[in-house]
């Protein structure tokens, strides 16, 4: 017995469990077209199947099936229990290649050799006085991969670059031959041959040394470069960022089996600390790497994770290329147990040298999931008001205000209802009910949404260093929500902090807002599942488990410090019911704050999944507002949602073709422009929103 869950990246996933032994793992047989590729044993703990009292030892599988298939075909692929012949729940299931990975690998086709060399001589001319020199560290690797790796890079359309093969004294004889052969092709290709073997981070760093470029780019011996890397990573070097980084591809072992694609936002340093969201293509300034004396030789593992974090503290500004340029092969063999536990130590103890080296009261540690890294900020238990809106709704209301009472303290926590002409007798006994632990301020007049929490700030007391703006049907689900989002929103650069909502079935309704998608702006992975069994889902890029900027919160759930409130003047009483809260974030961001999602305690939001969730189809005259206000952004793109993205489907390939689309710049140290502290007012439309410091 057992499920199929799907294939996700060329992975299949399920789990199994062999009937006559259900404590013992089950080998699991995996048919294509009829033909028997792989048998494996379950090896994972499933906790939802073992607490279903089906089994007790480990039933979860992860096969690959990259290998087993080619690009263009479909297959059927059949899953069963080995020893009895029993197909899985699911299976069989069809798997057929993605439209977007067989156009990629044809795109260039019909280039005509007279496009191409007009392409190339703009290429040499746009970067005239540039090199980019690229560190391929070497050991043992199949000739077919190392050459596939040397002919991409011999096949760039920019020819401004320096290949450095740093051979770790591979006993394999072809290695040296090979490396030899292309030497001999192009002066450009440089061989350096380490006297012994001394592993990934010594050889690196004798290319590093090496090297003469400008700019330093790093490749392993067994993946591909796209033919318009070299230009793309050059040009961003025109902005003088010192850390430049791409998207990239992951295929299997056959390099042109696409298995996803990762589209990547702009730089944001708290993700990067909950993940490392980009590893190829990455580039560090000739004189930062020498600086940062390269990677850590005592590291036998993350050295590369440390050796970016010792480069963003070197840095002011980071690029991103929103292209595909890399291809990231990936092999059979499957981490186990002890590497992971020696990935996560590792990278924790980077993490907060790091940290320590910043100034940071952070400190990391392991996260929602492998590679998944949480960084605790001490908790400033300073006076905070929860403000909640309501017109009678006890339904919801009652609820809301039992779960706040329940997961937060009333030594350094009040909760305010503000009573917006509620008229039900049952609500105002309520009220009176709870009269000595929940504070009431009644408000008159049409509804508002701006104006009323305004109102509340305003009048609820001035004592409060932190403010939760809340919705009358969010329901605090355990106690350290607002502990957790304290001692972010406490961070002097940190401006709002947003929390990830779930519906009443644990699918996401909110998880961060991105401009430009379902209209204006949409909540990030709505619809999506928050677990998998017991099993947390990371979603796109580790986004659901990882906290992160994006442009704006939902104001369901934000936290607020009270001087950064007032000091952008408040919500904006003419956007009365929707975009407010975007607004107000939005320009929270203009002056530098960073506006944070947290991942790590999700709340419910028990709004209904049929109602329209796009506020301006429901409120035209506050979406026109919105879009004119911030007519410049929305047309530049939101730098926390890539380019390549659909705007119509979150988080879907759209626009891989856009091989060019421009280079965005963040600082890695905020600066943060002054505000005025003081009465909340109507906002005038912002004259430019500076997401970026731009080019010099």
């Amino acid at each position: 017995m057992g499920s199929v869950d799907g294939v996700m990246a060329g992975v299949l996933i399920g789990w199994a469990v062999d009937p006559d032994a259900p404590d013992q793992a089950a080998d699991v047989e995996v048919l294509i077209n009829g033909v028997s590729v792989a048998r494996e044993q379950t090896t994972i703990i499933r906790e939802d199947v073992n607490n279903s009292g089906i089994a007790s030892g480990p039933t979860g599988f992860r096969i690959r099936l990259a290998e087993f298939i080619a690009l263009q075909e479909a297959y059927e692929v059949v899953v069963r229990v080995a020893r009895t012949g029993e197909q899985l729940v699911g299976s069989p299931i069809v798997v057929a290649p993605s439209r977007d990975a067989m156009d990629w690998i044809s795109r260039h086709a019909g280039t005509s050799r007279e496009d191409l060399d007009r392409i190339r001589t703009r290429m040499d001319v746009e970067t005239a006085g540039q090199t980019l020199s690229i560190v391929m560290p070497v050991y043992n690797t199949p000739d077919a991969w190392l050459r596939e790796a040397l002919d991409s890079v011999l096949a760039q359309w920019c020819v401004r670059w320096e290949l450095l093969c740093v051979n770790d004294a591979s006993p394999e004889p072809h290695v040296r031959e090979t490396l030899a052969e292309y030497a001999a092709k192009d002066r450009r290709i440089r061989i350096v041959n380490a006297r012994r073997n001394g592993g990934i981070s010594k050889t690196t760093n004798l290319g590093i040394r090496k090297a003469r470029g400008d700019y330093i780019a790093f490749m392993d011996h067994d993946d591909l470069l796209e033919p318009e890397a070299v230009f793309r990573m050059l040009d961003a070097a025109r902005t003088g960022a010192e850390l430049i980084y791409s998207d990239e591809i992951i295929t299997g072992e056959n390099i042109d089996q696409i298995e996803h694609f990762v589209a990547r936002p702009a730089f944001s340093h708290d993700y990067y600390l909950s993940h490392p969201y980009f590893v190829h293509m990455v580039a560090v300034r000739r004189d930062v790497a020498l600086a940062c004396q390269g990677y850590d030789e005592t590291m036998s593992i993350s050295a590369d994770v440390d050796f970016i974090l010792r480069v963003i503290e070197r840095s002011e500004r980071v690029a991103h290329v929103p292209a595909m340029l890399y291809r990231w092969r990936t092999h059979v063999t499957s981490a186990g147990h002890n590497s992971m536990e020696r990935v996560t130590e590792a990278t924790t103890s980077a993490h907060n040298r790091h940290l320590v080296r910043m100034g940071s009261a952070g400190e990391s540690r392991p996260g929602l999931g492998f590679n998944i890294y949480r960084t605790e900020y001490p908790d400033d238990p300073a006076k905070t008001l929860i403000v909640i809106p309501t017109k009678d709704g006890l339904n919801v209301l009652k609820p809301c205000i039992e779960a706040l009472l329940k997961t937060t303290s009333r030594a350094d926590c009040d909760i305010l209802i503000v009573d917006h002409q509620s008229r039900q007798a049952k609500t105002k006994k309520y009220f009176a009910r709870i009269a000595d632990v929940v504070k009431t301020l009644p408000y008159e007049g049409a509804f508002n949404f701006s104006a009323i929490n305004n109102y509340a700030v305003q009048n609820g007391g001035t004592d409060y260093k932190y403010i939760v703006f809340m919705n009358n049907d969010v329901e605090a689900i355990r106690p350290g929500w607002l502990e957790r989002m304290r001692s972010l929103a406490a961070r002097p650069e940190v401006g709002a902090v947003g929390a990830t909502l779930l519906y009443d079935n644990r699918l996401v309704q909110h998880s961060g807002v991105v401009l430009g998608i379902g209209g204006a702006a949409d909540h990030a992975h709505k619809f999506a599942a928050l677990e998998a069994g017991q099993e947390r889902r990371v979603g796109y890029n580790c986004s659901l488990v990882s906290t992160r900027e994006y442009s704006a919160v939902t104001a369901a759930c934000m936290m607020v410090r009270r001087d950064v409130f007032l000091g952008v003047g408040g919500y904006d009483e003419d956007l009365a019911i929707g975009y407010n809260d975007t607004d107000l974030c939005l320009r929270i961001g203009s002056l530098g704050y960073r506006v944070l999602n947290d991942a790590e305690e999700p709340l419910y939001h028990h709004e209904s999944m049929t109602r329209s969730l796009t506020d301006q189809v429901d409120h035209p005259r506050d979406g026109k507002l919105f879009v004119r206000r911030w007519a410049r952004l929305l047309a530049e793109g939101d730098p926390f949602y890539s380019p390549l993205l659909s705007s119509h489907t979150d988080h879907a390939m759209a626009h891989l073709d856009n091989v060019f689309a421009p280079v965005r710049v963040r600082a890695v140290r905020p600066v943060l422009r002054p505000f005025q502290a003081g009465r909340l007012r109507k906002v005038p439309p912002p004259i430019q929103y500076p997401h970026a410091d731009p080019a010099p």
